[in-house]
Protein backbone atom coordinates (compact mmCIF):
# COMPACT_ATOMS: atom_id res chain seq x y z
CA UNK A 1 0.00 0.00 0.00
CA UNK A 2 1.57 2.94 -1.54
CA UNK A 3 0.59 6.72 -3.03
CA UNK A 4 -1.08 7.06 -5.95
CA UNK A 5 0.85 9.53 -7.68
CA UNK A 6 -0.50 10.76 -10.98
CA UNK A 7 -0.43 13.60 -13.81
CA UNK A 8 -3.51 14.38 -16.13
CA UNK A 9 -1.58 14.58 -19.32
CA UNK A 10 -5.29 16.54 -20.72
CA UNK A 11 -5.14 19.51 -17.77
CA UNK A 12 -1.43 19.35 -18.52
CA UNK A 13 -2.54 20.62 -22.67
CA UNK A 14 -5.28 22.39 -20.97
CA UNK A 15 -2.96 24.53 -18.84
CA UNK A 16 -0.45 25.41 -22.27
CA UNK A 17 -3.34 26.51 -24.34
CA UNK A 18 -4.55 28.29 -21.46
CA UNK A 19 -1.41 30.28 -21.18
CA UNK A 20 -0.86 31.02 -24.30
CA UNK A 21 -4.71 32.64 -24.16
CA UNK A 22 -3.24 34.65 -20.98
CA UNK A 23 -0.59 36.46 -22.99
CA UNK A 24 -1.48 36.37 -26.82
CA UNK A 25 1.51 34.73 -27.55
CA UNK A 26 3.33 30.99 -28.58
CA UNK A 27 4.14 29.13 -25.25
CA UNK A 28 7.78 27.28 -25.56
CA UNK A 29 7.04 24.53 -22.81
CA UNK A 30 10.33 24.64 -19.90
CA UNK A 31 10.99 20.52 -19.86
CA UNK A 32 14.36 20.64 -18.20
CA UNK A 33 14.67 18.14 -15.34
CA UNK A 34 12.88 15.83 -17.29
CA UNK A 35 10.07 17.69 -17.77
CA UNK A 36 10.27 18.04 -13.59
CA UNK A 37 10.58 15.19 -12.78
CA UNK A 38 7.55 13.67 -14.84
CA UNK A 39 9.29 12.34 -17.92
CA UNK A 40 10.38 13.87 -21.08
CA UNK A 41 8.20 10.91 -22.79
CA UNK A 42 4.80 12.29 -21.05
CA UNK A 43 5.32 15.75 -21.14
CA UNK A 44 5.69 15.64 -24.91
CA UNK A 45 3.05 13.39 -25.46
CA UNK A 46 0.95 16.08 -23.72
CA UNK A 47 2.40 19.08 -25.43
CA UNK A 48 2.99 18.19 -28.82
CA UNK A 49 1.00 20.41 -31.35
CA UNK A 50 0.01 22.66 -27.85
CA UNK A 51 3.13 24.70 -27.96
CA UNK A 52 5.81 26.00 -30.66
CA UNK A 53 8.66 24.12 -28.95
CA UNK A 54 10.63 23.28 -26.09
CA UNK A 55 13.31 24.62 -23.65
CA UNK A 56 15.94 22.66 -21.78
CA UNK A 57 19.11 22.89 -19.79
CA UNK A 58 21.56 21.49 -21.42
CA UNK A 59 22.65 19.85 -24.72
CA UNK A 60 22.61 16.21 -22.65
CA UNK A 61 19.01 17.36 -21.92
CA UNK A 62 18.33 18.10 -25.59
CA UNK A 63 19.75 14.45 -26.49
CA UNK A 64 16.95 13.35 -24.66
CA UNK A 65 14.22 14.98 -25.38
CA UNK A 66 15.24 14.33 -29.28
CA UNK A 67 13.64 10.77 -28.06
CA UNK A 68 10.79 12.66 -27.90
CA UNK A 69 9.92 14.98 -30.70
CA UNK A 70 11.60 16.77 -33.55
CA UNK A 71 9.98 20.34 -32.98
CA UNK A 72 11.65 23.43 -32.36
CA UNK A 73 14.24 23.82 -29.20
CA UNK A 74 16.07 25.91 -27.03
CA UNK A 75 18.82 25.20 -24.82
CA UNK A 76 18.96 27.47 -21.71
CA UNK A 77 22.26 26.87 -20.12
CA UNK A 78 25.37 27.39 -21.88
CA UNK A 79 27.08 24.63 -24.38
CA UNK A 80 30.56 23.84 -25.05
CA UNK A 81 32.19 25.07 -27.82
CA UNK A 82 32.71 21.67 -28.98
CA UNK A 83 29.00 20.44 -28.38
CA UNK A 84 27.83 23.66 -30.48
CA UNK A 85 27.13 22.06 -34.28
CA UNK A 86 25.07 19.02 -32.48
CA UNK A 87 22.87 21.25 -31.04
CA UNK A 88 22.53 23.19 -34.03
CA UNK A 89 21.91 20.28 -36.30
CA UNK A 90 19.40 19.33 -33.47
CA UNK A 91 16.55 21.71 -34.49
CA UNK A 92 17.81 23.80 -31.56
CA UNK A 93 19.29 27.22 -30.65
CA UNK A 94 21.93 27.81 -28.02
CA UNK A 95 22.51 30.76 -26.40
CA UNK A 96 25.93 32.36 -28.27
CA UNK A 97 28.03 34.81 -25.75
CA UNK A 98 31.29 35.06 -27.89
CA UNK A 99 33.36 35.49 -31.20
CA UNK A 100 34.26 31.59 -31.02
CA UNK A 101 30.80 31.06 -30.47
CA UNK A 102 29.36 32.65 -33.28
CA UNK A 103 32.13 31.59 -36.30
CA UNK A 104 30.70 28.45 -35.56
CA UNK A 105 27.28 29.10 -35.43
CA UNK A 106 27.99 31.60 -39.15
CA UNK A 107 29.81 28.82 -40.52
CA UNK A 108 26.76 26.17 -39.37
CA UNK A 109 24.20 28.58 -41.29
CA UNK A 110 26.48 28.90 -44.38
CA UNK A 111 26.65 24.92 -44.60
CA UNK A 112 23.16 24.79 -44.29
CA UNK A 113 22.25 27.83 -46.58
CA UNK A 114 20.79 29.55 -43.96
CA UNK A 115 20.42 32.98 -42.58
CA UNK A 116 22.08 33.83 -39.25
CA UNK A 117 20.17 33.65 -36.26
CA UNK A 118 21.03 33.23 -33.12
CA UNK A 119 19.96 33.64 -29.34
CA UNK A 120 21.81 36.41 -27.41
CA UNK A 121 21.01 36.31 -23.58
CA UNK A 122 21.10 39.15 -20.72
CA UNK A 123 22.30 38.02 -17.47
CA UNK A 124 19.99 39.73 -14.74
CA UNK A 125 21.78 37.80 -11.76
CA UNK A 126 24.67 35.91 -10.54
CA UNK A 127 24.60 32.21 -11.83
CA UNK A 128 21.94 32.97 -14.83
CA UNK A 129 23.29 32.49 -18.47
CA UNK A 130 23.76 35.33 -20.55
CA UNK A 131 26.13 38.60 -20.72
CA UNK A 132 26.35 41.96 -18.73
CA UNK A 133 25.76 45.46 -20.51
CA UNK A 134 29.24 45.83 -21.05
CA UNK A 135 30.03 41.95 -22.73
CA UNK A 136 27.05 42.74 -24.78
CA UNK A 137 28.50 45.83 -25.94
CA UNK A 138 31.88 44.44 -26.73
CA UNK A 139 30.11 41.55 -28.65
CA UNK A 140 27.24 43.77 -30.35
CA UNK A 141 30.01 45.10 -33.18
CA UNK A 142 30.75 41.28 -34.12
CA UNK A 143 27.02 40.06 -34.49
CA UNK A 144 26.39 43.16 -36.75
CA UNK A 145 29.69 42.09 -39.17
CA UNK A 146 28.23 38.45 -39.53
CA UNK A 147 25.13 40.12 -40.17
CA UNK A 148 23.52 37.99 -37.87
CA UNK A 149 19.68 38.21 -36.85
CA UNK A 150 19.20 37.44 -33.01
CA UNK A 151 16.69 36.89 -30.27
CA UNK A 152 17.28 38.45 -27.01
CA UNK A 153 16.16 36.86 -24.07
CA UNK A 154 16.64 37.06 -20.34
CA UNK A 155 15.29 35.64 -16.59
CA UNK A 156 13.47 37.78 -14.62
CA UNK A 157 14.93 36.20 -11.50
CA UNK A 158 13.15 38.16 -8.98
CA UNK A 159 9.48 39.64 -9.07
CA UNK A 160 10.67 42.70 -6.24
CA UNK A 161 13.48 43.82 -9.07
CA UNK A 162 11.33 43.12 -11.86
CA UNK A 163 11.28 47.06 -13.42
CA UNK A 164 14.96 47.13 -12.76
CA UNK A 165 15.91 43.91 -14.76
CA UNK A 166 13.24 45.14 -17.05
CA UNK A 167 14.82 48.46 -17.79
CA UNK A 168 18.72 46.27 -18.20
CA UNK A 169 16.96 44.31 -20.77
CA UNK A 170 15.61 47.64 -22.48
CA UNK A 171 19.49 49.29 -22.23
CA UNK A 172 20.57 46.19 -24.30
CA UNK A 173 17.95 46.43 -26.98
CA UNK A 174 19.48 50.11 -27.23
CA UNK A 175 22.69 48.85 -27.82
CA UNK A 176 22.04 46.59 -30.47
CA UNK A 177 19.96 49.12 -32.02
CA UNK A 178 23.12 51.01 -31.92
CA UNK A 179 25.65 48.84 -33.58
CA UNK A 180 22.55 47.93 -36.13
CA UNK A 181 21.85 44.38 -35.38
CA UNK A 182 18.70 43.42 -35.95
CA UNK A 183 16.06 42.00 -33.51
CA UNK A 184 14.09 39.28 -34.70
CA UNK A 185 12.30 38.28 -31.40
CA UNK A 186 12.86 39.17 -27.69
CA UNK A 187 12.10 36.33 -24.94
CA UNK A 188 11.43 37.30 -21.50
CA UNK A 189 8.45 36.26 -19.06
CA UNK A 190 8.21 33.00 -17.78
CA UNK A 191 5.35 31.63 -15.45
CA UNK A 192 5.32 33.95 -12.12
CA UNK A 193 6.25 36.78 -14.20
CA UNK A 194 3.56 36.74 -16.72
CA UNK A 195 1.30 35.69 -14.21
CA UNK A 196 2.54 38.67 -12.10
CA UNK A 197 1.07 40.90 -15.13
CA UNK A 198 4.67 41.35 -16.81
CA UNK A 199 3.62 40.80 -20.65
CA UNK A 200 6.85 41.45 -22.44
CA UNK A 201 8.11 39.78 -25.96
CA UNK A 202 7.26 37.91 -28.86
CA UNK A 203 7.23 34.23 -27.25
CA UNK A 204 6.60 32.74 -23.50
CA UNK A 205 8.54 30.38 -21.38
CA UNK A 206 6.10 28.28 -19.07
CA UNK A 207 7.21 25.42 -16.88
CA UNK A 208 5.87 25.29 -13.43
CA UNK A 209 2.80 26.55 -15.26
CA UNK A 210 2.23 23.17 -17.16
CA UNK A 211 1.41 22.39 -13.87
CA UNK A 212 -0.93 24.64 -12.76
CA UNK A 213 1.32 27.02 -10.49
CA UNK A 214 0.52 30.65 -10.90
CA UNK A 215 1.76 32.13 -8.33
CA UNK A 216 -1.89 32.62 -6.76
CA UNK A 217 -3.24 34.93 -9.67
CA UNK A 218 -6.53 33.64 -11.09
CA UNK A 219 -5.63 32.70 -15.15
CA UNK A 220 -8.84 31.57 -16.42
CA UNK A 221 -8.20 27.63 -17.54
CA UNK A 222 -5.54 26.59 -15.20
CA UNK A 223 -5.95 23.44 -13.18
CA UNK A 224 -3.53 21.55 -11.09
CA UNK A 225 -2.76 18.68 -13.06
CA UNK A 226 -0.63 17.06 -9.87
CA UNK A 227 -2.41 14.27 -8.16
CA UNK A 228 -0.94 12.73 -4.94
CA UNK A 229 -3.66 10.77 -3.21
CA UNK A 230 -2.71 8.58 0.40
CA UNK A 231 -4.48 5.19 1.73
CA UNK A 232 -6.36 6.11 4.70
CA UNK A 233 -4.48 3.66 7.01
CA UNK A 234 -7.26 3.59 10.23
CA UNK A 235 -9.30 5.97 12.00
CA UNK A 236 -8.38 6.48 15.82
CA UNK A 237 -9.51 8.60 18.79
CA UNK A 238 -7.08 9.96 21.05
CA UNK A 239 -7.03 11.91 24.38
CA UNK A 240 -5.88 15.48 24.66
CA UNK A 241 -1.79 15.31 25.48
CA UNK A 242 -1.01 12.42 23.00
CA UNK A 243 1.91 12.94 20.80
CA UNK A 244 2.28 11.71 17.37
CA UNK A 245 4.93 10.05 15.88
CA UNK A 246 9.10 10.70 16.88
CA UNK A 247 8.38 14.03 18.81
CA UNK A 248 5.75 14.91 17.04
CA UNK A 249 2.80 17.50 17.68
CA UNK A 250 0.91 17.13 20.89
CA UNK A 251 -2.85 16.82 20.77
CA UNK A 252 -4.64 20.14 22.61
CA UNK A 253 -8.00 18.43 22.98
CA UNK A 254 -9.52 15.05 22.24
CA UNK A 255 -9.11 14.28 18.54
CA UNK A 256 -10.21 11.62 15.52
CA UNK A 257 -7.03 11.50 13.61
CA UNK A 258 -6.54 9.59 10.62
CA UNK A 259 -2.90 8.09 9.98
CA UNK A 260 -2.01 8.50 6.04
CA UNK A 261 0.41 5.96 3.76
CA UNK A 262 2.56 9.09 2.64
CA UNK A 263 5.65 11.13 3.92
CA UNK A 264 8.92 12.66 3.41
CA UNK A 265 10.03 9.85 2.19
CA UNK A 266 7.36 9.95 -0.51
CA UNK A 267 7.77 13.57 -1.44
CA UNK A 268 5.44 14.86 1.06
CA UNK A 269 7.23 17.96 2.33
CA UNK A 270 7.90 17.45 6.05
CA UNK A 271 7.32 21.42 6.71
CA UNK A 272 3.37 20.62 6.13
CA UNK A 273 3.46 19.02 9.52
CA UNK A 274 1.61 21.58 11.82
CA UNK A 275 -0.33 23.05 9.48
CA UNK A 276 -3.90 23.61 8.68
CA UNK A 277 -5.35 19.48 9.84
CA UNK A 278 -1.93 18.22 9.25
CA UNK A 279 -0.67 17.17 12.80
CA UNK A 280 2.30 14.39 11.73
CA UNK A 281 4.17 14.46 8.78
CA UNK A 282 7.03 11.13 9.02
CA UNK A 283 9.30 9.06 6.94
CA UNK A 284 6.21 7.08 5.34
CA UNK A 285 2.87 8.14 7.28
CA UNK A 286 1.10 11.19 7.93
CA UNK A 287 -1.51 12.15 10.44
CA UNK A 288 -4.08 14.29 9.70
CA UNK A 289 -7.84 15.51 11.85
CA UNK A 290 -10.30 13.04 10.71
CA UNK A 291 -12.23 16.28 9.95
CA UNK A 292 -10.50 16.25 6.72
CA UNK A 293 -12.13 13.11 5.37
CA UNK A 294 -15.18 11.98 4.11
CA UNK A 295 -17.11 8.80 6.26
CA UNK A 296 -16.46 6.61 3.37
CA UNK A 297 -13.07 8.04 2.39
CA UNK A 298 -10.51 5.78 1.84
CA UNK A 299 -7.43 8.00 0.14
CA UNK A 300 -6.64 11.02 1.73
CA UNK A 301 -5.98 13.67 -1.43
CA UNK A 302 -3.07 15.70 -0.99
CA UNK A 303 -3.32 17.06 -4.45
CA UNK A 304 -5.93 16.93 -7.24
CA UNK A 305 -7.29 18.73 -9.73
CA UNK A 306 -9.14 20.90 -7.50
CA UNK A 307 -6.35 22.16 -5.50
CA UNK A 308 -4.11 25.08 -5.74
CA UNK A 309 -0.39 23.81 -6.04
CA UNK A 310 0.65 27.47 -5.00
CA UNK A 311 -1.19 27.06 -1.67
CA UNK A 312 0.23 23.64 -1.00
CA UNK A 313 3.42 25.07 -1.67
CA UNK A 314 2.73 28.14 0.23
CA UNK A 315 1.76 25.80 3.53
CA UNK A 316 5.19 23.86 3.10
CA UNK A 317 7.20 26.72 2.74
CA UNK A 318 8.64 25.45 -0.32
CA UNK A 319 9.07 26.76 -4.38
CA UNK A 320 6.37 25.10 -6.30
CA UNK A 321 8.80 24.08 -9.00
CA UNK A 322 10.21 22.12 -5.84
CA UNK A 323 6.95 20.54 -5.23
CA UNK A 324 5.84 19.35 -8.46
CA UNK A 325 10.00 17.99 -9.28
CA UNK A 326 10.11 16.36 -6.13
CA UNK A 327 6.91 14.12 -6.45
CA UNK A 328 7.62 13.87 -9.99
CA UNK A 329 11.05 12.49 -9.14
CA UNK A 330 9.31 10.18 -6.71
CA UNK A 331 6.38 9.10 -8.91
CA UNK A 332 9.21 7.81 -11.40
CA UNK A 333 11.18 6.05 -8.63
CA UNK A 334 8.46 4.19 -7.01
CA UNK A 335 7.53 3.10 -10.57
CA UNK A 336 4.15 4.44 -10.21
CA UNK A 337 2.99 6.71 -12.93
CA UNK A 338 -0.72 7.24 -13.84
CA UNK A 339 -1.05 9.54 -16.53
CA UNK A 340 -4.38 10.28 -17.72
Amino acid sequence: MRPRYSLDLEIVTANARAWSAFAALPVRAVVKCDGYGWGFAAMVRALEGAVEGYCVADADELQALRKHTAAPAIVLGAVPLERLREVLDANAQPSLSNRAELEIAAEWSRSHSRRLFVRVGIRTAAAWTGLSLEELALFAPELAAASAEIELWTHLTDLSVADEQLRLFDEALEILERFSVPVRGTDLCSTLPLAAGVKRGTSIRIGVGLFGATGGAEIAGVRCAVGLRAPVLRVERHSAGTRLGYGGTMLGMDSTVALLRSGFGDGLPSSLQATGDVLMVGMQYAAVRAQSLGPDDREFAWLDRSASLDAFARAAGRPVHEIVTTLGNCARAAGVEEMV
